[in-house]
């Protein structure tokens, strides 16, 4: 199950999730996650957390950092960011 895991972690950074920000997501700590995705640790509630991580996995929405990224924010003020 622990590759499980991984591999959604992993499935998640190439869609440009950051661990702290998956963490944040299912309410998780920061050391946590990277302990999971390191393969060090398990989490002892492993089926809710495999159920949050499915549920980003499907999520439409782009992490708060990508949002923000060159070329994503456009200025409609005109006036300098």
């Amino acid at each position: 199950m622990g590759n499980e895991i991984q591999n959604k972690l992993n499935e998640l950074k190439l869609k440009g999730w950051t661990l702290a920000s998956i963490a944040r997501e299912i309410g998780q700590s920061s050391r946590a996650v990277e302990s999971w995705n390191q393969g060090v640790r398990n989490p002892a509630n492993l089926q809710p957390v495999l159920m949050s991580l499915n549920k980003l996995v499907e999520y439409k929405r782009i992490p708060k950092k990508k949002l923000y990224q060159k070329g994503n924010c456009k200025n409609t003020t005109n006036k300098p960011i």
